[in-house]
């Protein structure tokens, strides 16, 4: 009988301690403690450079609209456009830098190719030209086929060795 006394004793000291934690307090509705739109700042090379509202998960490519889009000097090439914006974020478009020169004794096809004039075909002989032997000056390209003085005026300002 004893144990039971102690038992319906603890029970309701634990039952107390429950309501006197727990009973009391309120809900809380976070729902309008969240906002459905965020602050972004955007500054920079773009057209409108300020701080914009967008709806909550929005992403780069919705703030570059926005924001009347890049500007002819921005370089996109570094940022993921569709990363998620967070409320106060602040993005910054870079400008592009000067052109990087392109080595002739080491460049990819791809890196050849970018260069104006210069397709497949003769960047392709760019690299055969430069297995037999290395170029020691800029004007040596000139003696792969297919690229004359005009095609060398062209592109001497944007290559190196």
């Amino acid at each position: 009988m004893k144990q039971i006394k102690y038992m319906l004793l603890w029970m309701c000291l634990f039952l107390f301690f429950l309501y006197s934690f727990y009973g009391r307090s309120t809900p809380i509705d976070l729902s309008n403690s969240i906002s459905s739109t965020i602050q972004v700042e955007i500054k920079g090379a773009i057209q409108q450079p300020g701080s914009y509202s967008l709806e909550r998960n929005s992403n780069l490519t919705m703030l570059l609209e926005l924001a009347g889009g890049p500007s002819e000097t921005a370089d996109l090439s570094s940022l993921s456009m569709n990363r998620t914006l967070a409320n106060h974020d602040m993005i910054v478009i870079p400008e592009k830098s000067e052109e990087q020169k392109i080595s002739i004794n080491s460049a990819s096809s791809e890196q050849l190719q970018s260069l104006p004039g210069i397709g497949p075909s003769i960047s392709q002989r760019i690299i055969e030209y430069r297995e037999q032997a290395t170029f020691q000056n800029l004007e040596d390209i000139m003696n792969v086929k297919g690229i004359g003085e005009k095609m060398f005026e062209k592109i001497k300002e944007r290559i190196c060795l």
